[in-house]
């Protein structure tokens, strides 16, 4: 294909809402296993809404998960490369990520696109470097045009490693002083978080706790300063909250149509976020049911401490939030609340937590929904939803519903555990809770 054929290099395009999710193009676009397979029902009539979906995702950045879903379905129904390549120049399409997927899983129209002459250099290079990025593809697998764009991206992002410095032993850290281990929460790794965390519990005294509280005021590290809060936070230590409840309750419009916040205003507020999580649990529990309501930030920290600590008497105001944000911001905005209702676990949550996991846009909110489900899977209808979670494009959504025990005469769910297990394209975690799931159902 060239130019002439209507290959165009990338635009931008408009990024447009969703179908609804009662449609199969709205659940392609979703990702959901509801979706999937009906795709695969429909046959030849579902290629259109494939095509569709590639090209105007409901989920923003081209996640791998994602290219998965798509790319298993264009192989599986025969849906003809020609429409993805047509979409492939739109800025968000997944087409170049599903083309390498389908690559991936062997498809020939595709392999034979890469070894093609007359395929315009900008297709191939945005193919290529997806099968680079993602490790889809070695340079010795890869035909000659397609092989030296491989080798090109890796001489462009070539960098030496960073060298890891030995872990350090709790002596050494308790042998160091305040400052010396704020500065390795600079840009710590994981596993040092908590030896850091419980070495500076250990120096408590007015000393560390004014070191901590100035360096959460003043400090201009991230790393750093959320360190201080969370410590500062775990000993009681209440001086903080005049600087919260001042950030907290100061105008910030992420949408950009009135005042926003100074960075590192921002980054202090999230600081303060940790501490406020800190904080006993009866206090932080206070502190959020008297900020409920009182909206902005307030509400973000309130559902934060409430995914930890929610109790039963907090469920319908956790539920009413929820209700009330579903459809208008499918965004992290309803993560903490769901979580506090998946730790609750009350059943009479789950008609709630279907229709969250059924329309939301947002990968992480539907995960997250699809976990407090898990809690509850003998509600009535969370079983089914869960089920079908096992073709949903996002990983970790399946990966949850590998965790619920498939019935006796389910050959399809036992099916599709067998090719997840060893699917080419998923990540993992998912290959492995796939693998853990057909051995407890032998």
């Amino acid at each position: 294909m060239t130019a002439a054929d209507g290959w165009q290099p990338p635009g931008t395009a408009a990024r447009t809402e969703p179908a609804a999710a009662t449609t199969l193009l709205g659940q392609l676009q979703r990702g959901l296993g509801q979706g999937f397979v009906a795709a695969l029902a429909a046959g030849a009539a579902a290629h259109d809404a494939v095509i569709e979906g590639v090209g105007r995702p409901a989920t923003g950045e081209p996640t791998a998960c994602f290219v998965r879903y798509f790319a298993e379905l264009v192989l599986t129904l025969a849906v003809p490369i020609d429409g993805l390549i047509a979409v492939a120049a739109a800025d968000g399409s997944l087409a170049p990520a599903v083309l390498a997927g389908t690559w991936r899983l062997g498809h020939a129209d595709v392999r034979r696109l890469l070894q093609d002459p007359a395929t315009p250099e900008p297709l191939l290079a945005r193919i290529v470097g997806e099968l680079w990025a993602r490790g889809w593809a070695t340079r010795t697998e890869l035909p000659p045009p397609a092989a030296r764009l491989w080798l090109q991206f890796a001489l462009d992002e070539a960098d030496s490693a960073a060298a890891r410095r030995p872990p350090l032993s709790p002596a050494d850290y308790d042998s160091l002083a305040v400052q010396q281990l704020l500065e390795l929460g600079r840009d710590v790794r994981h596993e040092q978080t908590y030896t850091l965390f419980a070495a500076l519990r250990r120096q408590d005294g007015e000393p560390l706790r004014q070191a901590l509280a100035h360096e959460v005021q003043h400090g201009l590290v991230f790393g750093k300063a959320r360190l201080a809060a969370r410590v500062l936070g775990a000993l009681g230590d209440e001086r903080l909250l005049p600087l919260a409840i001042e950030l907290f309750g100061r105008a910030d419009d992420a949408r950009g149509h009135g005042p926003r916040l100074a960075g590192y205003d921002r980054m202090r507020r999230s600081c303060l976020q940790s501490y406020v999580c800190q904080l006993p649990p009866l206090r932080a529990l206070q502190l959020a049911r008297a900020w409920r309501g009182r909206g902005g930030y307030f509400e973000v920290v309130a559902g934060a401490v409430l995914a930890e600590f929610a109790e039963g008497d907090d469920r319908l105001a956790l539920e009413r939030l929820v209700a009330r944000h579903l459809g208008a911001d499918d965004g992290f905005d309803l993560l903490h609340e769901l979580e506090a209702l998946g730790k609750l676990g009350d059943a009479r949550s789950a008609p709630l937590l279907i229709e969250v996991a059924g329309q939301t846009v947002s990968p992480a909110v539907r995960c997250r929904a699809l976990l407090a489900l898990a809690a509850m899977a003998n509600a009535p209808g969370a079983a089914a939803v869960l089920r079908l979670a096992l073709w949903d494009a996002d990983d970790e959504a399946a990966v949850v519903a590998c965790g619920v025990p498939v019935r006796g005469g389910d050959a399809a769910a036992r099916h599709r555990l067998t090719a997840l297990a060893g699917h080419a394209l998923a990540g993992e975690r998912l290959r492995a809770a796939a693998t853990a799931a057909n051995l407890r159902h032998r």
